[in-house]
């Protein structure tokens, strides 16, 4: 089974300063397969120039990863989904061209943010949402920590009355039905797309447990292609917004609506703007005031190099905190960075993460998952090979619950998983 979806071939620094012209790009997803599609992207990386990969870029290098920008989206989602969380950013990290040095612009920032605290990010979003009915999040896709926050904070909002649960990579169910396929209340393959990773299936399957409505919104691409990239774009975003408006308020005048979006989705507008985000739209649409929030600025890199100055000074600033922040001035008012103020109203900034056991911590403190060995006999004597596991019961088709990708010579990571009892699988890597 594979299901294609459509990225923006802009690189995410661009993207997230509604810079330069989008580009619909797709891109096949085997939803049932892990080692296979990773070494496909891992060769059609191997086409790239080793020199584009070096900073500072020469014109030329810089044109060379333009041209390879979709087959380094394509590895960033296979390693995520394989597992590899660092390094799916590593790959996306080549896209852009990081600034070594704080700006004016960052200084200026820091100078106001002198006396700021930083408050723990779920009390706040939660304690913010408390009067709205909407409650915006984005994501990187390539980036499970995402999804484990977005767990955490669906639980919280759950407890204070949200109703519905509106996912971007969700697939309708059936013709005309906004409800994901979900047997037995387990993400399969045909649930969504980034569901593939296994953080996301856990996010979802706990939604469900938890008593979540859950609707599906993207509009089909077929239904919206243009030979023009912005005009696809505006398309896409007026799609979206209709689709939750039919799907969720036209039904419900009660609900209440998390809704998990990529990147810019979740953006306001400002005057003068050239594209018009789902969340304007919506906001045009229902009348409701939205709360938006960005997680997509500041996290850390495998390479710090690759980090943008701004993050590498508060994360030093505040490495005391252990948990996603948000921070609060002197006067109460919760500053937005990384030139998103207006667009966004919280911002969610991650602490320094620490390898544990083989794999990042956040998998322990936000997924809330125990690490597992895994069993001596799913060991490779040889080469590389993906180990899965799936719940017990897990229904055909199941997302596994954990993915990792397993090298012979080398200390094996342990799986991450929630409570309960579990089956194996294996995936060996084609000679």
């Amino acid at each position: 089974m594979s299901v294609r979806t459509s990225i923006l071939s802009l690189s995410i620094v661009a993207l997230c300063a509604l810079q330069g012209a989008a580009q619909a790009q797709s891109f096949s997803y085997d939803m049932r397969a892990y080692m296979a599609p990773l070494q496909d992207a891992e060769r059609a990386l191997a086409q790239v120039p080793v020199s584009a990969c070096a900073r500072p870029r020469t014109a030329q290098a810089r044109a060379a990863i333009d041209e390879a920008g979709g087959r380094l989206q394509k590895l960033g989602a296979e390693r995520a989904f394989a597992g590899d969380t660092e390094g799916a950013i590593a790959a996306f990290d080549l896209l852009q061209d990081t600034p070594v040095r704080l700006s004016a612009g960052d200084e200026a920032q820091l100078a106001r943010l002198a006396d700021a605290q930083a408050e723990d990010a779920i009390q706040a979003i939660v304690a913010a949402a408390r009067d709205k009915r909407v409650v915006l999040l984005n994501e990187a896709h390539h980036v499970p920590m995402h999804r484990a926050f977005a767990q955490r904070l669906a639980a919280e909002l759950r407890k204070i009355g949200f109703t519905h649960l509106a996912a971007e990579t969700f697939n309708d169910g059936a013709p005309g039905d906004a409800r994901p396929l979900m047997p037995n209340g387990q993400t399969v393959a045909g649930t969504g797309t980034y569901t593939k990773d296994a953080v996301f299936a856990g996010f979802v399957n706990a939604a469900l447990a938890d008593g979540w409505k859950l609707v599906a919104y993207e509009p089909d691409f077929d239904a919206i292609a243009d030979p023009e990239p912005l005009q696809q774009v505006r398309k896409r975003e007026q799609g979206q917004a209709r689709n939750l408006v039919e799907r969720i308020f036209s039904k419900d005048k009660e609900a209440r609506v998390f809704i998990h979006a990529g990147y810019a989705h979740v953006y306001k507008s400002q005057p003068g703007d050239g594209i018009v985000w789902m969340a304007e739209y919506l906001e045009r649409a229902t009348k409701l005031e939205l709360l938006s929030i960005d997680q997509t600025s500041f996290y850390a890199h495998p390479d710090r190099a690759a980090e943008a100055p701004l993050y590498a000074e508060l994360s030093d600033r505040f490495r005391h905190q252990r948990a996603p922040f948000i921070l609060r001035a002197a006067d109460g008012s919760r500053p937005v960075l990384n030139g998103l103020a207006c667009r966004v109203d919280l911002q969610v900034i991650y602490p320094r993460y620490a390898m544990q056991n083989g794999r990042v911590e956040w998998l322990r403190t936000l997924a809330g998952r125990s690490a597992r060995p895994i069993p001596a006999a799913l060991l490779p004597k040889e080469g590389r090979r993906i180990v899965k596991a799936f719940r017990a019961d897990a229904v055909p088709d199941a997302v596994p619950l954990d993915v990792i990708l397993v090298e012979a010579g080398r200390p094996a990571p342990s799986l991450m998983l929630p409570d309960g009892e579990f089956r194996y699988a294996v995936e060996d890597e084609a000679k």
